[in-house]
């Protein structure tokens, strides 16, 4: 299986024929090319929509340092704690998938509570709110228990769907607009390339790939628009 770096959301064929090329007669180096702007666009859809269709991580399972922490208010009150983690669809909490979900116990002492869900913490997943029912009993001087209160790592994604990932990294069951949307952005990518290395011997048809390029990039802003729910007039 392919690392998160090769996950795609459009084949090297749907770059091509964005860019109304015949993929049975491109080169391998072309299609090479194609993929490698289709992972990069799929990465520019997951970070501009926050709406990935297959398990993103956030945060590395063996490098704690680069998982997702927060502070609250009221780490010694009785009240639980609530904490609205930075995206929505979160997949549930497996610890045998590498989630993870620690409390900070000392200035740099954490406990593990993944296991614990029901009895000292609960997760809304699809709206992504956090509660902990757990306080700070154990106070160390000039330590504030309301800094790094909690350290997690987990997935999100879609939730109750079905995903079917390819060996080369490609998700195909992607809906169509959305493969449609990061082919489009790919292409418009792989246009600029073109652009760049040809404008040095400016051949008369420039402004026509420019104004093809400018058409690919607005389907992706309009599709990316959509599941963001904001506007892009």
């Amino acid at each position: 299986m392919a690392n998160s770096s090769d996950v795609r959301y459009a084949s090297a064929d749907d770059v091509l024929l964005a860019l109304d090329k015949n993929p049975d007669s491109a080169t391998d180096q072309l299609v090479e090319r194609a993929e490698k702007r289709a992972a990069a666009a799929t990465r520019t859809w997951i970070n501009r929509t926050g709406r990935p269709f297959h398990p993103e991580r956030v945060g590395d399972p063996d490098e704690p340092r680069s998982w997702e922490v927060h502070d609250v208010q009221d780490a010694e009150s009785v009240q639980p704690v609530t904490v609205q983690l930075n995206n929505r669809r979160i997949l549930p909490l497996d610890p045998e998938e590498g989630d993870e979900l620690e409390v900070r116990t000392r200035r740099d002492t954490w406990r593990p509570i993944t296991e614990d869900e029901g009895r000292k913490w609960t997760l809304n997943y699809r709206g992504r709110r956090l509660t902990i029912y757990r306080r700070r009993v154990k106070l160390t001087p000039f330590d504030d228990p309301n800094k790094r209160f909690m350290r997690i790592t987990y997935r999100y994604g879609p939730l109750g769907e079905d995903v079917e990932i390819d060996e080369d990294g490609l998700v195909t069951s992607v809906p169509a607009d959305v493969a449609d949307a990061v082919a489009a952005k790919a292409a418009s990518r792989l246009a600029l390339d073109d652009e760049l290395k040809r404008s040095r011997s400016n051949d008369g048809n420039l402004t026509d790939r420019s104004t093809k390029r400018s058409a690919l990039t607005d389907e992706f802003e309009d599709t990316a628009a959509e599941y963001t729910g904001f506007s892009t007039i």
